[in-house]
């Protein structure tokens, strides 16, 4: 009887967490380049051993009935190689709930989540950039799907259900502070609408974010939206980005850009060999051209050990039309990188 007790006792944790699923990403590469990121300045090569997304995270559901569940997700980005790194908008931090987490109600409505949450661009988008990277530029990393494909604090999203193949979201992200600026009220909102459709592999996806309140005088509003499209079936990977910004980054004017991708990837048996090219033209602030232009290439293959883990290889080379390293007439970056991917 004691032992039926005892036993008894010791599943009621295992109990109580039986709707909690762990999963999470573990993954890092070694690299040798010559990058902005690495140190500090493109005329130095550094190798490193770089954390290129490593995650865990917990999730769970609650069947309330009539088709309604409750959901809630916990997810924390991770510095494996035991350095704090930038990443690739991994979330490193040494708090939780740095990715997205949330609580929400899901059901033939739509789902509807509270918490840090990605934009649909973030989220739903990207496919264009099917890389596994990390501070180097052997990924997409001259687009501003780098920086401004992000997550929205004090965030609550809307999804749609699949309504034969097409969907849509909606976004908001709080503004809590609501400082004054130059004696009125800000709001540094941020906006999210996007919208997709996929039908027999052929996918188009639109993304528009709207940042608030973002010049120095807080009365100027930001925004940047993303158009893709291609096919993701039968083992082949065709996906086309071209994307526009308006910015101010606290100036009076804003710097107006526009970028472009393309990437192609087939699947081999275990390989997937791939190719990227982007392009980002001249930006202009008002109305003048800035030289720096930029394209970037990307080539490398990824080797399926199993379902879960993927050993992979990639290069990637950026030429600035511009010096980015002061009193230098450095203009190019580049990435070697070898690593392994294990999901979980």
């Amino acid at each position: 009887m004691k032992k039926l007790i005892a036993l008894a006792v010791a599943a009621l944790p295992m109990a109580a967490m039986a709707d909690v699923t762990l999963y999470g990403t573990i993954e890092a590469s070694i690299e040798n380049g010559k990058s902005l990121a690495y140190s500090g300045g493109a005329k130095k090569s550094t190798t490193r051993i770089d954390d290129t997304g490593s995650l865990i995270g917990f999730k769970g559901s609650e069947n309330l009935g009539n088709g309604l569940k409750a959901i809630w997700q916990v997810e924390q980005g991770l510095n494996i190689d035991g350095t704090t790194g930038a990443g690739s908008g991994n979330g490193y931090n040494n708090t939780w709930a740095t990715r997205d987490s949330f609580v929400g109600l899901t059901g033939n409505f739509g789902t509807v989540r509270l918490g840090k949450l990605s934009t649909y661009l973030n989220s739903d988008m990207e496919k264009f950039d099917a890389w596994i990277y990390g501070a180097g530029v052997n990924g997409a990393t001259v687009t501003t799907a780098n920086t401004l494909d992000g997550r929205l604090n004090n965030a609550i999203r809307y999804d749609s259900p699949n309504l034969n193949g097409f969907k849509f979201t909606a976004a908001y992200g709080f503004d809590e502070a609501r400082t004054t600026i130059n004696g009125n009220r800000s709001n540094k909102a941020v906006w999210n609408l996007g919208a997709g459709y996929e039908n027999a592999g052929y996918f188009v996806d639109a993304g528009y974010v709207a940042f608030q309140d973002t010049d120095a005088s807080g009365s100027k509003d930001g925004n940047y939206w993303r158009l893709e499209g291609g096919y993701n079936a039968n083992n082949l990977l065709v996906a086309l980005a071209y994307g526009q910004s308006k910015l101010y980054a606290g100036a009076a004017d804003a710097t107006k850009a526009k970028e472009a991708a393309l990437t192609v990837g087939y699947t081999m048996g275990a390989l997937t060999p791939k190719f990227t090219y982007a392009h980002v033209w001249d930006t202009k602030t008002n109305g003048v051209k800035a030289d720096d232009g930029i394209n970037q290439y990307v080539i490398g293959v990824d080797y399926a050990l199993s379902k879960r883990t993927t050993a992979y290889t990639s290069f990637g080379y950026v030429k600035h039309d511009n010096i980015i390293v002061a009193d230098t007439d450095e203009r190019k970056e580049r990435t070697l990188a070898v690593g392994v991917q294990h999901k979980f």
